[in-house]
């Protein structure tokens, strides 16, 4: 169990997103271009990378999962999806991926619209979580004493999953349990929302566990209880991914990172919850005064419209010479009519 990768790992994508298992390592700089080019959207200028060829502009995905496992090397995962799945080799060159660069492109297009974004994040103490829709995790723990309480209850994944050797009354397993019981809180909500999942903008998650390392940092790699966290992670990560496809009819992509250690973290800088709610009877397009956003099918409507005006002022122009080098006594019976009555007269 010895972790010495990182790794990049597509566990689900819909059909119309294709991506090439030849295709050389990524950049964990280009993480985030990558998600904004899965979305359609225009990554930096500095991109390049053929594992993911070009989208479609008319589908793209309505939904993105990003995961990152600290403390775990991608070969760890036994996952269901693996057969379909495609895993790339993640080359370090920056200590942080900056998630946020994928919220500001999904924003710049769909602001007005409230797109869905959760962002979650938790350390020994306090649970991170931000979000564009804050009024729905209300309910959701805050603390990670708090999610304890809700760890004991019948409804909760201590009575869903196996912990094997795993208790919640022990610090370094409680991070864990409590980071994947927060998982299943964000989806139980949106399971109850539909209408976000349903609407026309794009929906970004970036689910952060660092529980597992804890497990792995004190107990050992080869411990009883890093072998029930790994097992439990994998079986975990297997059931998301079907509840995601489930809300979303398929059309969500569903990546795993992998970090060895904790060497590469995934944050974005954002506001707090209170921060978001204060601000909830604005649009995100009126608090940063940005110009009326394009409809979404106007991209379909200005190729329409620039290829007609191209054929037809190219046929114009092809009249227009023809008959300027028109033959009058050959080519024009109006012509040839014409200079017989003139003759005539």
């Amino acid at each position: 169990m010895a972790a010495s990768s990182h790794e990049f790992t597509v566990l689900h994508a819909p059909s119309f997103v294709k991506f090439s298992k030849s295709a050389p390592h990524l950049q964990s700089s280009s993480v985030p271009d990558l998600i904004s080019s899965i979305y359609g959207l225009s990554p930096s200028k500095s991109f390049r990378w053929s594992g993911l060829q070009v989208p479609s502009l008319f589908r793209r995905p309505k939904a993105n999962v990003l995961v990152t496992v600290l403390g775990m090397d991608g070969t760890m995962l036994n996952l269901q999806h693996s057969k379909a799945a495609f895993q790339f080799n993640l080359d370090k060159d920056i200590p942080v991926i900056d998630t946020q660069r994928v919220v500001n492109n999904i924003e710049s297009e769909f602001g007005d619209k409230t797109p869905l974004i959760v962002d979650l994040s938790a350390d020994r103490t306090v649970v991170d979580l931000r979000s564009h829709h804050p009024e729905l995790f209300h309910s959701v723990p805050a603390t990670l004493t708090k999610m304890s309480e809700v760890l004991s209850e019948g409804s909760s994944l201590t009575n869903s999953y196996n912990l094997g050797s795993l208790n919640i009354t022990q610090d370094k397993d409680m991070l864990l349990l409590a980071e994947l019981q927060l998982i299943q809180e964000i989806l139980d909500v949106v399971s109850l929302n539909k209408h976000l999942v349903t609407d026309s903008s794009p929906d970004f998650y970036s689910l952060s566990i660092s529980g597992f390392q804890a497990v792995v940092d004190h107990y050992g790699e080869q411990s009883e209880q890093a072998r029930d966290a790994l097992k439990l992670l994998t079986e975990f990560l297997n059931k998301m991914t079907e509840t995601f496809r489930r809300l979303y009819s398929d059309s969500v992509v569903v990546e795993v990172i992998t970090l060895p250690g904790s060497s590469v973290n995934i944050g974005r800088k954002s506001r707090s919850l209170m921060a978001e709610a204060d601000n909830l009877g604005e649009t995100f397009a009126q608090r940063t005064n940005l110009a009326p956003e394009y409809d979404e099918n106007y991209s379909v409507f200005f190729n329409i419209i620039l290829w007609m005006m191209i054929v037809l002022a190219l046929a114009t122009y092809a009249i227009c010479y023809s008959m300027w080098h028109m033959d009058p006594g050959r080519d024009s019976i109006i012509y040839r009519m014409t200079s017989q009555r003139m003759k005539k007269e």
